[in-house]
């Protein structure tokens, strides 16, 4: 899926690139603590997060493995593995201290075991609905136990972007809040996708770990606000879409922020009937026709880390690129189970919690030499970024370094902007040129609008040679680079992207941006 993030990105090369090694302390870059649920089989796994309802809608702890039954197209499965998670303790994730412009994707390092995800999606949402679901959240926010983390992403059109990355700061969380909404919805909306948007998403958190929950705020699907909407359902896709989030544990809450309604139309009925299909394809719940946006949300994330995970491998099982349909019931009656409803025999892995062989794998590159990839390739790249105006003080006081993209031409009534990297060596394949040791590694920055379209694209390959004395008695030293941008008052997000060329690891990190008007 990391090809999918940057396939848009034109990458062009930059050679005779030099690194001089710098005293600047960097973290090293240490897995996560909290490592996912892992299974190590050579055959399909299929993982179910299964959450436990009594009649009255309260969470049912301690039942045993023997209480579970699992069924694979109406044929009785053996459990392979089980484990209750009966509710984790917030982790409150404090913002690290840091100069201004300096940010970082270092939260990684400390995310919960049970991640959620707020989805704001404006694309069939009236302005009094927005301000309504503004109220809401923004008591729901304020309301909320400290350690609570929280990521919120935008839908305004054809992209679902990040607004505020996973944090626990009440005052980050509403203030992102209230910069997404309210604002005019998008022109056009009832040819907007939603099996886009969740795929946005999915990709989006394809490198973050364990169970994620999306509550998916929308005033209803677009597709029926077409006459013709029949002819525009596909159930494969959407079948394709529930795999995908299977894979990486995704289970959608698709939450009506229109609230309670007086009245109903075959379209509204529609809608609800594909927001109950998509929670049950994939373990979560719909909610709608509810005035209580602040219970419900509060009850979603109160209870996120309260559930039962099971695994089994199907019997004489045939990759035959055909939906095989999970059931999973138990042995007393009276209780309603939420888990994810199916999955595509097509030769996939299963889990995306799986970990790869633990062979040492070696690529042969274009001068012959092969190089063995770290076996932590995986992991996201942990890096910093400083990104401020030219004419801010830091920037003119910073030491100058030896390598630095190109600038592109300024641009009337642009401000120019430098981005300062500072990656972790480690973090990418050595190997030796003509006696030298070198990394290659790609870069990217994409500016966003306000509705989070890319207005505008920079991505380079650059080689770093290494001073080896350096960087055998300083291995934690960082490379160091600049960039330069010209930006536009109405970019208000910065997309940066690195990328080892060799193996495929990927670091990412959004930015918000507060662009002033230049001066005349």
């Amino acid at each position: 899926m990391r090809t999918r993030c940057l396939s848009a990105v034109l990458v062009f090369f930059l050679s005779g690139s030099f690194f001089t090694a710098s005293a600047q302390s960097q973290p090293q870059n240490k897995p996560p603590a909290n490592q996912p649920y892992t299974i190590q089989v050579s055959s399909r796994v299929v993982l179910i997060d299964v959450t436990v309802t009594d009649s009255k809608g309260n969470l049912v702890h301690g039942l045993p493995e023997a209480a579970f039954r699992i069924f694979d197209n109406n044929k009785l499965q053996t459990i392979a593995t089980f484990e209750e998670h009966t509710g984790t303790p917030a982790v409150k994730m404090e913002p690290a201290v840091a100069p201004a412009g300096v940010y970082s994707n270092d939260y990684l390092l400390h995310l919960p075991p049970v991640l959620n995800v707020v989805i704001i999606d404006i694309a069939n949402l009236r302005i009094t609905d927005q301000m309504y679901l503004n109220y809401e959240l923004t008591k729901v926010l304020e309301e909320q136990p400290d350690g609570q983390p929280l990521a919120i992403y935008l839908r305004a059109g054809n992209g679902c972007f990040l607004v505020q990355n996973f944090t626990s700061d009440r005052a980050l969380l509403l203030a992102a809040l209230h910069k997404a909404i309210p604002r005019i919805p998008p022109t056009g909306r009832e040819y907007l996708s939603d099996i886009d948007t969740l795929h946005q998403i999915a990709t989006y958190l394809n490198q973050l770990p364990g169970r994620k929950n999306i509550l998916w705020f929308s005033g209803g699907s677009t597709l029926y606000l077409r006459d013709d909407a029949e002819l525009y359902e596909d159930p494969a896709m959407w079948r394709n879409l529930y795999d995908e989030l299977e894979q990486e544990r995704i289970a959608v809450y698709p939450i009506d922020a229109r609230g309670l309604t007086t009245y109903s139309s075959l379209s509204m009925f529609s809608q609800q009937s594909l927001m109950n299909e998509t929670a049950r394809a994939t373990g979560g719940q719909a909610l709608y026709n509810n005035n209580g946006l602040t219970e419900i949300t509060g009850r979603v994330l109160n209870s996120d880390g309260s559930f039962y995970t099971l695994t089994y491998s199907p019997h004489d099982l045939h990759f035959d690129n055909k939906w095989h349909k999970v059931r999973m019931a138990l042995n007393e009656e009276g209780y309603h189970l939420s888990y994810r409803r199916g999955y595509f025999a097509d030769g996939s892995p299963g889990s995306a919690e799986q970990p790869e062989k633990t062979t040492v794998r070696t690529r042969l590159l274009p001068d012959g030499e092969k190089v063995q990839l770290s076996e932590m390739r995986s992991l996201p790249i942990i890096f910093h970024a400083r990104v401020l105006p030219d004419s801010d003080p830091a920037v003119e006081s910073a030491p100058k370094l030896t390598v630095s993209i190109p600038a592109p031409p300024p641009k009337k009534g642009n401000v120019p902007f430098s981005i300062r990297y500072s990656l972790p060596v480690d973090a990418f394949t050595q190997q030796t040129v003509d006696g030298k040791s070198e990394v290659i590694f790609g870069v990217a920055a994409v500016v966003l609008n306000r509705d989070g379209r890319a207005v505008d694209t920079h991505a380079e390959q650059v080689t770093m040679t290494l001073n080896e004395d350096v960087a055998r008695l300083h291995p934690d030293i960082p490379l160091a680079f600049d960039q330069r941008l010209n930006l536009k008052k109405d970019d208000q997000y910065l997309y940066l992207a690195v990328w080892d060329t060799t193996s495929g690891r990927l670091g990412t990190l959004q930015i918000p941006l507060q662009v002033s008007k230049i001066a005349k």
